[in-house]
């Protein structure tokens, strides 16, 4: 049977990154919650003292409306998010971070070279409700770690998609076992030969990490990469019996980190 082996990313995927016409969300672990827009993903991560965001959509309200919603649907509440952790600063990931800020006072976390970058670099230049608009608490770095209660999440820097790219390892529970799951944090490579071969780098060490970490699971910030609202529908209607599609084993996250591998070197064969 012939299979993609990567992603069709056109004109159309990234216009809908600003799509905020409809949203969907599942819960994929005991632990963690995924929500969706039409093609960028937030997750929230429950640990014994209260909740962690990873990335935050686009800067609009009905993206906070619709994490919040998510949050509460599933049993949890929205007034425990502790902190906002955030894998770049392209504003389809720092995104509604201001609500979170000021409604819940969370900790916000991003590198010190995405925050410059996040101010001087606007995604949309001429759209002021686009820019930079809270701030950031605790810059990360290479190898630091991220604990809130017995959630520990491990930081990897990752640069290549922004200079200061960030990659997340952490554990999540299915049914009381213990998975490891990874977040490879910018999506799709970048656009010049120099910063695809960084972005190659980062990859390369970001798989032995993982391998290091016995990661089984597989996440991704953008829907387009691993048929991502397909998947959130089977895990909606996923009975008792049938596997978590998100469990893929290790030698199975090596083998998904290889369609960034593949972006990749069509880039530099052009």
């Amino acid at each position: 049977m012939n299979r993609m082996n990567q992603p069709l990313i056109t004109k159309e995927t990234i216009a809908s990154m600003e799509d905020m016409s409809s949203f969907t969300y599942a819960l994929i672990f005991d632990d963690l919650l995924i929500v969706a827009q039409k093609e960028t993903n937030c997750f929230v991560l429950k640990s014994s003292d209260g909740l962690i965001v990873i990335d935050a959509i686009w800067p609009d309200q009905k993206a906070f409306d619709a994490i919040i919603h998510a949050i509460k649907e599933v049993g949890w509440e929205p007034e425990s998010v502790q902190k906002l952790i955030l894998t770049h600063g392209h504003v389809d990931h720092t995104g509604c971070g201001k609500w979170f800020v000021e409604k819940y006072g969370v900790t916000t976390y991003l590198s010190q070279i995405d925050d410059m970058y996040w101010r001087d670099h606007p995604v949309k230049p001429d759209r002021p409700n686009t820019w930079k608009d809270y701030e950031i608490d605790v810059y990360l770095n290479h190898g630091d770690t991220i604990t809130l209660g017995d959630k520990t999440i491990y930081v990897y820097s990752t640069p290549g998609h922004t200079p200061g790219g960030l990659s997340f390892i952490f554990p999540v529970m299915e049914e009381g076992t213990p998975h490891m799951a990874a977040l490879w944090g910018g999506t799709t490579p970048p656009r010049t030969i120099p910063a695809v071969n960084q972005y190659l780098a980062s990859l390369e060490y970001f798989m032995s990490v993982a391998q290091f970490h016995n990661v089984d699971v597989a996440l991704s910030n953008h829907t387009a990469v691993d048929n991502g609202l397909e998947r959130i529908a089977y895990s909606i209607k996923r009975m008792s019996y049938m596997p978590n599609i998100y469990i893929i084993g290790k030698k199975g996250f090596q083998n998904y980190c290889q369609v960034f591998r593949t972006m990749s070197n069509q880039i530099l064969e052009k």
